[in-house]
C-alpha cells in the first residue's frame, strides 16, 4: 500500500503576522518539526503544499530530502480545502494508495500516532479513512484511503476535510483516540508560540 502525507504549509499566517513555519524553536524551525517526523515515517513521499509566493528558506536541507515533493498551489489562499486538492492531485498522478493530511503547525505530532493510523488502514484495508481524536475532537493527521478522493476533490474553502468524517461517512471508517494533548497542539498565535518556546 502506497501512501503519502500532504503538509499543509500554505496558510497565511495571519494571527501570527509573520510566517510562523520559519520561527525558530531551539535549533530548528516551527515549520520543520512536523515535517522531519513525517520523514521518519513509513510514508512514502510527502507533498509539502505551498503558496507559490512562499519563500521557502524555512525549509532548510528538507527541501532535498528524497521523499519531498514540493506542491505549488496558486489556489491556495481561498482557503485549506484548495490545498489538499493541489495534495490530492499529486497523490493521482503517482497512484498513491491513500493519503494523510498533516499539519505544518502542529509541530509535536509523533511517529507512533503517524504509525498507529497507517497501520489501522493496513489490517482494514476497507475502511476509507482513520482520524486521530484528542479530548473527543477530531483532529489531524487524517488518513483517506483513494476512495475518498473524490469526495476530497469536491472541498470548497476553509473547511479542510473534517467535513468528511461526520454524518453519513461516520461509519467507513475509524477515528483512534490518543491521549497526549501535547502532541495536536497547533500553533497560530504569538501566545501559542511563546508557549512553544518555553517548553
Amino acid at each position: 500500500m502506497k501512501i503519502a502525507g500532504i503538509y499543509l504549509a500554505a496558510g497565511k499566517s495571519s494571527r501570527m503576522g509573520k510566517n510562523k513555519l520559519a520561527l525558530p524553536v531551539g535549533n530548528t524551525l516551527l515549520g520543520t518539526m512536523a515535517l522531519k517526523t513525517a520523514l521518519q515515517s513509513s510514508l512514502e513521499k510527502v507533498y509539502i503544499i505551498t503558496n507559490s509566493l512562499e519563500d521557502l528558506s524555512w525549509l532548510e536541507s528538507l527541501i532535498e530530502h528524497e521523499k519531498v515533493s514540493i506542491i505549488a498551489c496558486p489556489s491556495a489562499h481561498l482557503g485549506q480545502a484548495e490545498s489538499i486538492k493541489c495534495g490530492i492531485r499529486s497523490a493521482q498522478t503517482e497512484e498513491m494508495d491513500a493519503i494523510m493530511v498533516l499539519l505544518a503547525d502542529q509541530p509535536y505530532i509523533s511517529i507512533k500516532i503517524i504509525e498507529d493510523i497507517i497501520r489501522q488502514l493496513k489490517n482494514n484495508p476497507a475502511l476509507q479513512f482513520v482520524a486521530a481524536s484528542n479530548q473527543n475532537i477530531i483532529k489531524p493527521p487524517v488518513l483517506f484511503s483513494a476512495s475518498m478522493y473524490p469526495a476530497l476533490l469536491n472541498l470548497q474553502g476553509d473547511h479542510g476535510a473534517k467535513t468528511l468524517l461526520r454524518g453519513k461517512n461516520k461509519g467507513i471508517g475509524e477515528v483512534l483516540t490518543f491521549s497526549s494533548r501535547k502532541a495536536f497542539l497547533d500553533i497560530d498565535t504569538v501566545d501559542d508560540y511563546n508557549e512553544l518556546i518555553k517548553n
